[in-house]
């Protein structure tokens, strides 16, 4: 089994140098995939290994925490106090706030604002927490709206496994080929 360390430097090395033929496109974004049980090992790495790793491929990192986005998006939404009451149950509670996080497009509205408001020579957007979006939303179908707006790299840590190009989210969900982003 390939060492997480080395599948930071290999993401890097790919976000840094991206192959300019590649038949999804050329935008920069490579998911890291590591199994779910690794999350803390990855937490660690990600504040220890990877910043530097990255300084020394020349990037400025930005990291973006969507369990950071998904509780501001609650805790401002005009429906927060009825998802708080003890008369919504827990199936409610989920599916409404899926509906309200997919009508609205919040999370992939704001990966696009930070990416905008990015600075640095040579920015690197680090999407973490990506478990938080079950049971709201999937990382593919935000990644496949935003996908053409993506100008600069993004990192995605991203919990679960990998057949090819396919994804299973957290190893419960079926794998889903529909990414046009790279793997490592």
């Amino acid at each position: 089994m390939e060492r997480y360390e080395d599948k930071i430097e290999k993401a890097l090395q790919q976000l840094w140098k991206p192959s300019s033929i590649t038949p999804t496109g050329g935008n920069p974004i490579v998911y890291l995939v590591y199994q779910p049980e690794d999350a803390m090992r990855i937490r660690d790495l990600a504040t220890s290994f990877l910043p530097s790793k990255a300084e020394y491929f020349g990037f400025d990192v930005i990291f973006v925490s969507l369990g950071q986005l998904i509780d501001q998006f609650i805790n401002n939404h005009p429906y927060r106090d009825m998802w708080l009451s003890p008369m919504v149950d827990e199936s409610s509670l989920y599916k409404s706030i899926k509906q309200e996080l997919d009508k609205s497009q919040y999370l992939e509205s704001e990966l696009l604002k930070i990416q905008e408001e990015a600075t640095g020579e040579h920015p690197l957007i680090v999407i973490k927490d990506v478990e938080m979006l079950h049971p709201f939303h999937m990382m593919g179908a935000i990644e496949n709206r935003i996908y053409n707006k993506i100008q600069i790299p993004m990192l995605v840590l991203y919990p679960g496994e990998t057949q090819g190009t396919a994804r299973s989210f957290l190893n419960i969900y079926n794998q889903d080929g529909n990414y046009r982003s790279i793997n490592v």
